[in-house]
């Protein structure tokens, strides 16, 4: 999986930011933006590795993620032991690390 270690794009900052605040281990990047297919108005995507985070943790990342100032939508989700194998493969095969 790729990694990004600098970018331009002030809302992936800002997530990178809030990741860092709250101890996550990885965020990456999957959908559209990750693959460069992305229009102007496309949303931005992002998975973020949840073994170790309690509901709580989850939900205190989440508001933080949502007051990012922004007119597009920023999907988040969970992964862990539990999720779907071929959602993981998608984000492997397509993802960007974006945190770490």
């Amino acid at each position: 999986m790729k990694k990004i270690n600098d970018t331009k794009d002030t809302v992936l900052q800002k997530i990178k930011e809030i990741a860092m605040k709250h101890e996550i281990k990885r965020v990456i990047l999957f959908g559209s933006r990750a693959r460069g297919d992305n229009s102007d108005v496309s949303d931005y995507d992002i998975a973020i590795h949840a073994s170790s985070l309690t509901e709580l943790e989850k939900t205190l990342f989440y508001h933080d993620i949502d007051e990012i100032e922004t007119l597009k939508k920023i999907d988040i989700v969970y992964i862990d032991a539990e999720t779907d194998k071929e959602f993981l493969y998608n984000i492997s095969r397509d993802g960007v690390i974006i945190y770490e």
